[in-house]
């Protein structure tokens, strides 16, 4: 049994004569106070019956107070004229009622709403039976609200000590330990963001992040029912709804709004913001101290990212109808923001570029600029956020199938954009109906003919660049390995990792006794042969071979002293010390051809990315590219230096990717190197990041021809 049915068999039918010679009334209920908005006295009314708020001016509110359900309308006239010394005839007061009514201001009885709900239509009916289904429309799945206003009180009389002073000193020491946690590791948490996003995670985490998410927004919603109790407001409804099928709570905090004063009504939006920073502070120390792969880290993860990231880019921006754009509204001074921003702005573009015949909300001119910035930031971030929903769908759908992943994707932006679509075409239907008379008749045989050249042109200009993109690690161009040319323990090292040496720089000195004895030796056999032959030339006897003895210990000499001057390591380039630790080594024995350290030339670094064999034909040696770094805003330029004439092994995940996509013959790959500067040596090696290389300009019909050919070329002939 339906909500009509139940009221037709439950409760009398009352003629609807009798209804129409009632009389308005307020609902006794309603609560209200006056504020001061652009300094003006304007009093704020929360009526319960219809859970709606309303503003009125004054002089409204006096009159509304006149209504008591028994008073007529000339009676009120009267009253009111006599109270504020205004002339109000009945006339005027009837059609200040009819307009409250149509805002469903005035009090009904059962009987009353009774009688109005069986006075709608048999189609109404049925669209309002249809409503009923909360799974119809799978963007906005709402649940019956219940009166949590008792355990909100007894939470608030708990809890009371978070609005003292120094609690919130405590908490903004927390606020600060966990913000240089977040720091000291950001490259850290963005990858591990970014990988998220990518679905390179697994599918527990999917568990993780609804179940934090629950539990985050439904402690966010408490906390602002807890300010609104805590300014003497009652929180007479909270419930559960699925946005997308992501999960929301909401709470009706209407009555801290209608009494609370401007600074209350701020604390009451700021208060859900500053309850996620609060489990920020809590999860960051845990996720730092916990060991990865844990139920307990992963779950602070997720909570750091919602409560910490997430929090400031979305709950705390006052683009988005959350909490940063209610502190703003209020900030300012305008309700209904982004409703009035974008109706004007969609009206001015409407009636001033598609010359519609519209008619353009009046807005102050000192606010048109605003509300022309606002709606267009506003459109244009909102518009972002749902994108990156349906990517993030896409990326996990195409982590099943690689080649149907973009069908799930395409469904849920369409299930995100659909009212949107709708609102374009319905947009586009109205500017045909408009101008079709006016293009049927601009469209002469002449008028063609130019219109196809023009089209022709633009479809022949090269605007469009190809590009292949890659992932890539840096590495430097110029590296050298410093070894051991002799074996010897380390007795000396001069330099330290990250330190920049010149060429022929001394590195590091080894020991080796045994060297060192025969380089002794044979310095003293030098010493006795040279003797030996100054005393034979003396003589004039032996000379000969006291000569070639001296020469032969000269040699051998020599010989043994490069080899020990060997034992001095130098640097063969000019660059830095990329080897971490090198003072550890210090004492330990290296054998011939051990590796000591590495240096390298870091002005010029060189990224490796892998191309297809199907996009090689892109990419040429001296092409521009650009490298996005994985942890940096800014692009860096970069130009191809070569380009490997065979195939090489594939990239990592290649395979993985090929067999996703269920392809039929493995595909090749071939290196392409990227050169780029590096001055001030800002970049490291080891960086990671995606590059793209651009070819040829291309125009849009020789891109279209092109993919003809290919799809002639490789499938059709």
């Amino acid at each position: 049994m339906n909500l009509t049915r139940a009221l037709e068999v439950a409760l009398p039918d009352i003629p609807a004569r009798k209804l129409a010679e009632s009389y308005p009334r307020a609902d006794p209920g309603m609560t209200f106070r006056e504020h001061m908005e652009d300094g003006k006295p304007v009093v704020r009314i929360y009526v319960p019956s219809v859970a709606g708020m309303y503003s009125l001016d004054k002089s409204q509110w006096e009159l509304v107070r006149l209504f008591d359900g028994k008073r007529s309308y000339e009676e009120i006239a009267k009253m009111y004229s006599q109270e504020n010394g205004v002339e109000y005839d009945a006339e005027s007061v009837r059609e200040f009622a009819a307009g409250l009514e149509a805002g469903e201001f005035w009090y009904k009885s059962a009987q009353e709403k009774n009688v109005q709900l069986m006075q709608l239509t048999r189609e109404e009916r049925k669209r309002k039976l249809k409503g009923k289904n909360i799974w119809a429309d799978l963007s906005d799945v709402d649940f019956p609200a219940f009166n949590p206003d008792r355990f909100v009180t007894w939470l608030h009389d708990k809890t009371k000590f978070i609005y003292t002073p120094w609690f919130t000193i405590v908490s903004l020491i927390g606020l600060f330990i966990s913000g240089a946690i977040t720091v000291a590791h950001w490259s850290q948490i963005w990858q591990d963001s970014v990988n998220f996003f990518l679905w390179k995670r697994s599918w527990t985490d999917i568990f993780y992040l609804y179940t934090v998410g629950l539990a985050v927004v439904a402690v966010h919603e408490l906390a602002h029912a807890h300010a609104c109790k805590h300014y003497g407001g009652r929180v007479p409804a909270m419930g559960f709804a699925l946005v997308y099928l992501l999960p929301a709570f909401y709470t009706d905090t209407t009555e801290g709004f209608v009494h609370g004063t401007f600074t209350q009504r701020l604390t009451i939006s700021f208060a859900g913001v500053w309850s996620e920073m609060l489990l920020y502070i809590v999860a960051t120390p845990i996720w730092w101290g916990t060991t990865p792969g844990t139920p307990l880290h992963n779950a602070a993860y997720f909570v750091m990212i919602l409560c910490g990231f997430m929090n400031v880019i979305v709950n705390w921006n006052p683009l988005m109808k959350l909490d940063g754009y209610y502190m703003l509204c209020d900030i300012v001074g305008i309700n209904n923001l982004k409703e009035d921003s974008t109706a004007y702005t969609a009206a001015w573009v409407k009636k001033n570029i598609w010359r519609l015949p519209v008619d353009v909300p009046y807005v102050p001119r000192q606010r048109r600029f605003m509300f022309v910035l606002y709606a267009l930031a506003s459109g244009a971030y909102s518009y972002t956020v749902l994108y990156v929903m349906a990517s993030f769908t896409g990326n996990i759908a195409r982590s099943v199938s690689l080649e149907w992943g973009f069908i799930p994707e395409l469904g849920v932006a369409a299930l995100i954009f659909r009212s949107r679509i709708r609102l374009l075409v319905n947009f586009m239907k109205f500017l045909y109906l408009d101008k079709k008379d006016r293009i049927r008749a601009w469209f002469t045989p002449r008028h063609t003919a130019m219109t196809t050249a023009v089209v022709g042109v633009l479809l022949a200009i090269p605007v469009w660049k190809e590009s292949v993109a890659g992932k890539f690690v840096l590495q430097p161009v110029d590296e050298a390995v410093v070894r051991a040319h002799m074996p010897g323990r380390v007795s000396n090292i001069y330099v330290r990792e990250g330190e920049s040496v010149a060429k022929g720089t001394a590195l590091a000195s080894l020991s080796n006794i045994t060297q060192q004895s025969n380089l002794d030796d044979a310095q003293a056999r030098v010493l006795l042969t040279s003797a030996k032959a100054r005393e034979a030339e003396l003589h004039y006897r032996g000379y000969g071979d006291a000569l070639a003895e001296k020469e032969r210990s000269t040699r051998q000499y020599a010989q043994l002293s490069d080899m020990n001057a060997a034992l001095e390591l130098k640097a063969p380039l000019a660059g830095t010390v990329i080897t971490p630790k090198v003072q550890d080594q210090l004492g330990a024995y290296l054998k011939a051809g051990t590796e000591f350290l590495e240096i390298a030339d870091l002005s010029r670094m060189k990224a490796r990315i892998y191309s297809s064999e199907y996009d090689l034909y892109k990419i040429r040696t001296g092409a521009t590219a650009k490298l996005q770094l994985d942890g940096m805003l800014r692009r860096r330029n970069g130009e191809v230096s070569l380009v490997s004439a065979r195939p090489t092994e594939p990239p990592p995940g290649a395979d993985e990717e090929t067999d996703k996509g269920s392809r039929s013959e493995p595909q090749q790959y071939y290196f392409v190197d990227i050169v780029l500067e590096n001055p001030g040596n800002e970049l490291k090696p080891g960086m990671t990041g995606i590059a793209r290389v651009y070819g040829s300009r291309r125009s849009i019909g020789g891109m279209a021809l092109e993919d003809i050919k290919n799809f002639w070329g490789r499938k059709l002939w």
